[in-house]
């Protein structure tokens, strides 16, 4: 299979306060919740707990993470690009200043155009969204 067959797949942690904002993060440039790209051979739980822990300073146990979303998009480029979305309500240890608590029926302004996307459909509790593509949103919690 050559680098154009493949569709890379991101994964993504929204950390959910109990009044339900989310945590997003400031990684240069605009916010966008804690994500990293998937490697090869390795479980999405672990890619999940590793960029939680680098992008923001907590930890999270994987028994307290949760499946909430999956997204396949379309690139400006015309690829296919995945994100495995997960949600999580408890975690231990301390933020790193550039966090921010949003909530997600109004990100704020300075936030990426896919992380609006994505907190709308985690808003409205879809299990899929397609960014891009002919259909646009399927299935519900």
């Amino acid at each position: 299979m050559s680098g154009t067959d493949t569709c890379p797949v991101d994964v993504t942690v929204l950390l959910q306060r109990e009044d339900g904002r989310v945590l997003l993060v400031r990684q240069d440039g605009p916010l966008a919740p804690p994500t990293g790209v998937l490697r090869h051979g390795e479980p999405v739980t672990a890619r999940a707990l590793c960029e939680v822990r680098r992008q923001t300073g907590v930890g999270v146990d994987p028994g307290d993470l949760e499946f909430c979303h999956l997204v396949h998009r379309r690139t400006a480029d015309g690829q296919g690009r995945l994100a495995v979305v997960f949600t999580a309500q408890r975690w231990a240890g301390r933020l790193r200043p550039a966090t921010v608590w949003a909530d997600p029926a109004r990100p704020p302004a300075d936030r990426a155009p896919h992380t609006a996307a994505l907190l709308a459909e985690f808003n409205a509790g879809a299990l899929l969204s397609l960014h891009g593509w002919t259909m646009t949103t399927g299935g519900a919690a």
